[in-house]
């Protein structure tokens, strides 16, 4: 059986991003002008994200600091730069990528948040671990951010369940672009995105 790293180094193109540290804290900031998302390559803390916070001039607005579900991600090229490496800045001293451009937010019956994301992210989730799926009627959907701790308290639209699979194998899941990504803000954020093909194990 190929290593989940093996795996993710075959989606991985010229000028793409492997993010180290998956599953550790990054920082997300927005450009007010055109709405890119710029990511923190490295691991970030809380106290990384207030400092950028006090020196971000007007151009830029801080989304947050959250910790990933999966163990590996990559991103193969930025919003609408198919064939062109990932584009890349400097704040605080520290590396950013453009990762995304998200679209405006709808509310769905049951509370959750839609966002339809311009991105082309691929994930990585090791053999052996347990992985929820949101299962809805347009789809499976992934968790892609947060923890399973308190998803038994979320309110889910009618139609809609969530199930756990242990991976028998490495799962590599490449997100449509753009992403449909799913929000719940009740305890933290918590997000599943796709939709996406399960492994054969759970078909």
């Amino acid at each position: 059986m190929q290593s989940l790293q093996a795996l993710m180094q075959e989606h991985l193109p010229d000028g793409g991003v492997a993010i180290p540290g998956a599953r550790d804290l990054h920082i997300e900031v927005i450009e007010v002008a055109n709405g890119r998302v710029w990511m923190s390559v490295e691991p970030a803390t809380q106290q990384d994200y207030d400092a950028l916070l006090a020196e971000l001039d007007e151009s830029l607005q801080g989304i947050g600091i959250g910790a990933a579900a999966m163990d590996a991600a990559l991103f193969r090229f930025s919003p609408d730069g198919e064939g062109e490496a990932v584009r890349e800045r400097t704040l605080g001293g520290q590396r950013y990528i453009n990762v995304a451009i998200p679209g405006q937010p709808s509310k769905l019956p049951g509370g959750m948040l839609e966002i339809m994301v311009n991105k082309a992210h691929v994930l990585g989730y090791e053999a052996g671990r347990t992985v929820t799926i949101l299962s809805t009627p347009e789809g499976d959907f992934v968790e892609v951010v947060g923890t399973a701790g308190n998803d038994s308290q979320i309110t889910l639209a009618d139609g809609s369940s969530l199930k756990q699979l242990v991976l028998e194998q490495p799962w590599i899941v490449p997100l449509p672009t753009p992403t449909k990504t799913l929000w719940n803000f009740d305890f933290g954020m918590r997000s599943f995105q796709g939709p996406v093909t399960l492994p054969e194990q759970d078909r």
